[in-house]
């Protein structure tokens, strides 16, 4: 088994196979804790890939020799602050099945598709979506712009901003999985 530090360090340099087995290991410890705050599951997941994702866009910046888990659960604190100043968290709750038995067909897809596979099928998924869905997406998920400056170059209010963010992340875990969704968006991120 590898140490916590020789996978940092390799995520650092950008592999996704030691990511994959980060994300593999936190989380479910990281979700339990953001449900817990949360109390909403589909926001609790929203965060909690958020987590990881930012944690990829800040791979560079990890020191091994820190204690990984504490830096781990400060980006969920801090995104599930983000979440409470939202006004994701004035809606009512949602009941949503996002995925049905999602272990089960990231299993298939991690063994059907290759890395460029994967990558195309996000991609024909997104350009499967609605062109300002589409847009929302790109900008967000690719670019990194917030949703408040999303909403102010598309002169959109933020709530369409994350009602189309919502519709395009459960589209796309509904079709890859949860992980092999994440996985798909570090590959196209590089």
């Amino acid at each position: 088994m590898v140490s916590e530090q020789e996978l940092i360090e390799r995520i650092r340099r950008g592999d996704l196979v030691s990511f994959k087995a980060v994300f593999e290991r936190y989380y479910g410890g990281v979700h339990a804790f953001t449900r817990g705050v949360v109390d909403n599951g589909f926001h609790a997941e929203e965060i909690t890939q958020n987590v990881f994702i930012r944690l990829w866009l800040k791979r560079e910046a990890l020191d091994p020799s820190r204690n990984f888990k504490a830096f781990l659960y400060t980006l969920a604190r801090h995104e599930i602050a983000d979440y409470f100043r939202s006004d994701r968290y004035d809606r009512r709750r949602l009941r949503l099945d996002l995925l049905h038995d999602a272990e089960h067909v990231q299993e298939q897809f991690a063994a059907a598709y290759d890395a460029d596979r994967l990558r195309q099928l996000v991609l024909d998924e997104i350009d499967r979506m609605p062109a300002q869905r589409r847009e929302v997406f790109r900008l967000s998920r690719i670019e990194g712009l917030t949703n408040d400056e999303i909403a102010r170059r598309l002169r959109i209010s933020k709530r369409t901003v994350e009602g189309h963010l919502n519709a395009a992340l459960r589209t796309l875990r509904v079709k890859v999985g949860k992980f092999v969704c994440w996985l798909t968006f570090f590959i196209l991120l590089q």
